[in-house]
């Protein structure tokens, strides 16, 4: 996560004016979850990655971005695409020097793993899980098992700072359960995050967050 001497506690506006050519962009954010909704092809990626590569400092000339503060000169943020886990090696490389405390991690990774009789191991070097006796690395988990995992680790490892998640579809390897409880899982290891995801899933939206539903059409002003 990109070290900032000014940070900002959350993204309060994008604009992304031209979107391919044709559309400008105007989203009003919230400060804690925010679901980019629309069909397929209508621009929910592309929104999201315009925004990383504008904080990622590329200075995009289409891409403003306004943060609360407004003085603050940007925010930590993470990118986070389901069905992918190959960044998991580099998130429990980073493990053993976390700082934050790993009770609510610990409690949350057992009662997810649970449904298959695995229990996290409490080491503060590395993960490994307990299942009928047997201890299991990392990479004898599922593809879904390991997607949570890297979702759990990416916000352990925010200890607990404001900062961004990009979530691209995180529902795909997610069990339904899983699906479910995963916007309440990532607020309860870092209650300070500010989520900014798209997803097909009714499972994710149905559970409490109707109201943080952005349809992509109702932030799209037609250019002419």
């Amino acid at each position: 996560m990109k070290e900032l001497s000014h940070p900002a506690e959350y993204i309060r506006r994008v604009d992304i004016n031209p979107l391919w050519g044709k559309k400008h962009i105007v989203w009003e954010l919230r400060p804690d979850v925010n679901i980019l909704s629309g069909v397929n092809g209508i621009g929910k990626s592309t929104i999201m990655r315009k925004m990383a590569q504008q904080m990622e400092h590329e200075n995009l000339p289409s891409v403003t971005i306004t943060y609360e503060p407004s003085e603050a000169d940007g925010i930590p943020f993470d990118v986070f695409h389901g069905g992918e886990s190959s960044g998991l090696g580099r998130l429990l490389s980073r493990y053993a020097y976390c700082k934050a405390d790993r009770q609510t991690f610990y409690r949350v990774a057992d009662e997810l793993f649970a449904v298959t009789e695995k229990t996290i191991v409490r080491t503060p070097d590395e993960i490994l899980f307990r299942q009928d006796g047997e201890v299991l690395t990392t990479d004898q988990l599922s593809s879904g098992e390991r997607q949570m995992l890297a979702i759990l680790l990416t916000v352990l490892l925010q200890e607990g700072r404001p900062c961004v998640l990009f979530m691209d579809e995180p529902e795909i390897s997610l069990h339904f359960e899983w699906q479910e409880r995963l916007i309440s899982i990532v607020r309860e290891l870092n209650p300070h995050v500010q989520i900014i995801l798209s997803t097909h899933s009714p499972a994710i939206i149905m559970s409490g967050w109707m109201d943080a539903v952005t349809e992509v059409t109702d932030i799209t002003v037609e250019k002419g």
